[in-house]
């Protein structure tokens, strides 16, 4: 998904500094092109009014210095946030503990569960753990109880437990969020402790 993500950044970043370019060119009318029959050649000329008295003016020569502003700094906004997306460094697959040392978030989703799964009044689990680009993970846990648990005290019950496992095992957590939610013990999944 998050290839998906970014390859949509990519290309919408692409386009609005094709479109500050284009309309740049044609503004000062480099190269002969006609702005005015863009609407048209769309099929959308009714709709673009605005747009079309913006055209006359452009290919007229009839532009401020404001709007010219405007079409430069479009284009090369989007020419630097491209930049940043193409040559921003990807998010890695590990946690990275300490300089050169790495743990799998597996790992790390494992040591949580057995942490949060000591508490007696917790059914049942569910971790996920983030890489960042930097040391440490960002940690969630949603933990399962029976209903009418006091729910704010466990969740700080569990929290403890999470925090003190993961430093026992030198993980460093950036951020730890914890919910504890009711639930029906006969529709959880409980494991043999």
């Amino acid at each position: 998904m998050r290839v998906f993500n970014r390859l949509v950044v990519v290309l919408l970043l692409a386009g609005l500094v094709a479109l500050g370019i284009s309309a740049f060119v044609y503004a000062l009318d480099l190269g002969g092109h006609r702005l005015s029959s863009v609407p048209n050649t769309l099929g959308l000329s009714s709709a673009y009014e605005g747009l079309d008295n913006f055209t006359r003016n452009a290919e007229g020569g009839n532009l401020n210095p404001l709007d010219i502003t405007v079409l430069v700094v479009v284009a090369l906004f989007g020419l630097i946030l491209l930049l940043f997306e193409l040559f921003k460094r990807p998010v890695p697959r590990k946690v990275l503990m300490q300089q050169g040392t790495y743990v799998t978030r597996s790992t790390i989703e494992n040591e949580a569960n057995a942490a949060a799964e000591e508490v007696p009044e917790v059914l049942q689990s569910d971790v996920d753990v983030d890489a960042q680009r930097k040391s440490g993970a960002k940690v969630s846990v949603t933990a399962n109880v029976r209903r009418g648990e006091d729910t704010s005290r466990l969740q700080s019950d569990v929290q403890e437990r999470v925090q003190k496992r993961l430093a026992e095992v030198g993980v460093p957590v950036s951020s730890l969020k914890v919910r504890v939610l009711e639930a029906d013990p006969r529709e959880t999944k409980t494991r043999v402790k």
